[in-house]
C-alpha cells in the first residue's frame, strides 16, 4: 500500500504538469479539478479504515474545498506582488484558517455542497486578472522530477497523519493544496500571470472534486467500494467535461489579449 502511494502522486502529478506544457497552465489547473489528491487519500482510507468512516471523511474533504479554494484566490493576488515563498506561506495560513472555521460545522452532505458550490462561485468572481502575459515557459532540466518527488513526500505525509485526526478533519486536511501548491509555485517561477492562470484553472475545475464527494460520501453507505468510486468518478468525469469549454473560452481570451498588446506594441513601434 505504501509503495502505492508514493508511485500514484509522481505519476498523476508529472500527467498534469506535461498536460500543461502542451495545453497551457488554465488546462492545467483545470484537471486538477479531479481529486488526484483527496481521492487516492480517500480510498486508502476506505480500504484501511472502512466505508463508514471514509463516507463521514468524504464530507470533510467537500468542505475542505472552501478551503482549498481560498488559498488559490490568497496565493494568485499574493504572487502579483511577492516571491512564490511569501504566497505559499499566506496561502496556506489562509487555507488553515478557513479550515478552522469550517471543521466546526456540522452539515449533511447535501448542505455541504450547496456551501461549497456557493463559495466557488463567489472566488472565481473576486478572482484576479494577470496585469499582462508571461513569456513562454523554459522548463528546467530537473523540474518534472522535482515536482513528482514532491508531490510523492506531501500525500505519504497526509494519509498517514489523517488517520489520527478523526475523519471530519481527516477530510478537511485530504483536501490540501498539495498538487496544486506544487503547480503553483512552479508556475509562479515563470511569472505572475501563469499562475494566476493556473489557480483559477483549479477554481473552476474544483466543481469536479465537489461533485465526486456529493456521489461517493452517500454511496459508501450503501455499495461497495468499487461501485461508489466508479459512479464518484462517473459523476465527476461528467462535470469536469461540462467546465472544459469555460477554460477553453478563458484561454482564448488570453490568447485574444496577448495577442492585441503584442500589435499595440508593433504599432508604438512603428514609424507615423
Amino acid at each position: 500500500m505504501l509503495f502505492f502511494k508514493i508511485f500514484l502522486a509522481p505519476v498523476l502529478i508529472a500527467l498534469v504538469s506535461l498536460a500543461g506544457r502542451k495545453w497551457g497552465p488554465g488546462v492545467a489547473g483545470w484537471l486538477l479539478g479531479i481529486p488526484f489528491n483527496s481521492g487516492p487519500i480517500l480510498l486508502f482510507l476506505s480500504l484501511e479504515e472502512g466505508r463508514e468512516f471514509a463516507a463521514s471523511t468524504a464530507i470533510g474533504s467537500l468542505l475542505g474545498i472552501a478551503a482549498w479554494a481560498v488559498f488559490g484566490l490568497v496565493y494568485a493576488y499574493c504572487c502579483r506582488k511577492l516571491a512564490w515563498w511569501y504566497s505559499t506561506i499566506i496561502g496556506w495560513a489562509a487555507y488553515f484558517l478557513m479550515a478552522a472555521v469550517i471543521v466546526r460545522l456540522h452539515l449533511n452532505i447535501f448542505a455541504a455542497f450547496a456551501l461549497v458550490v456557493t463559495v466557488l462561485s463567489l472566488i472565481l468572481l473576486a478572482f484576479p486578472r494577470p496585469t499582462r502575459p508571461d513569456s513562454p515557459a523554459a522548463h528546467g532540466r530537473y523540474d518534472l522530477l522535482l515536482r513528482m518527488v514532491t508531490a510523492g513526500i506531501m500525500v505519504v505525509s497526509l494519509t498517514e497523519t489523517a488517520r489520527l485526526l478523526g475523519p471530519m478533519r481527516s477530510g478537511i486536511l485530504s483536501a490540501f493544496p498539495a498538487y496544486t501548491t506544487i503547480l503553483a509555485v512552479f508556475a509562479h517561477r515563470l511569472g505572475a500571470a501563469t499562475a494566476i492562470h493556473v489557480l483559477r484553472g483549479v477554481g473552476i475545475g474544483l466543481y469536479t472534486a465537489a461533485t465526486f464527494f456529493l456521489i461517493l460520501s452517500p454511496s459508501l453507505l450503501h455499495l461497495s467500494i468499487a461501485v461508489s468510486f466508479s459512479l464518484a468518478i462517473a459523476g465527476g468525469l461528467a462535470v469536469q467535461t461540462i467546465s472544459l469549454s469555460y477554460v477553453r473560452r478563458s484561454s482564448e481570451d488570453r490568447e485574444q489579449v496577448t495577442g492585441n498588446r503584442e500589435q499595440e506594441n508593433q504599432d508604438r513601434g512603428s514609424p507615423s
